[in-house]
Order: structure tokens, then C-alpha cells, then sequence
């Protein structure tokens, strides 16, 4: 998240963390229902995303990729 101290969005030198996983929809069940509120949905080749803040501030940016 953007702060005036920190105006690119980054948390102690970190901008966010990414994981990539095989069931999407799953994952995003999951964030929701620990709390979390996905955001910034996209779809892109070659797959799709997902971000969403912990209770810390930090961002994840959750994907999957659909290689064919």
C-alpha cells in the first residue's frame, strides 16, 4: 500500500510477494474465507491473477498459469 513515507507502494524493501498455484478459484476461496479481499483480477497470456493484502500490509499476487 502507498504511504507518504513509502510513495512506490513497498514494505521494508519489498513490493509484493508471488505465488503460483494450479486451482485459482480454490485459492481465492481460501483468501476469503481467512479474511483476505482479493482484488485486481486479470486475466492474461499465459494465465490469470489475483492480489490480495495480509493483516501485515504485505501484498500477494497469486497466479496461475494454464500452459497448454
Amino acid at each position: 500500500q502507498k504511504t507518504p513515507s513509502d510513495p512506490d507502494g513497498f514494505l521494508g524493501g519489498l513490493n509484493h510477494v508471488g505465488v503460483c498455484v494450479r486451482d485459482l478459484v480454490a485459492c481465492e476461496s481460501r483468501a476469503k474465507k481467512a479474511g483476505f479481499t482479493p482484488r485486481d483480477h486479470a486475466e492474461y497470456e499465459p494465465g490469470s491473477r489475483f492480489y490480495f493484502h495480509d493483516f501485515d500490509g504485505i501484498e500477494y499476487e497469486v497466479v496461475s498459469y494454464s500452459f497448454e
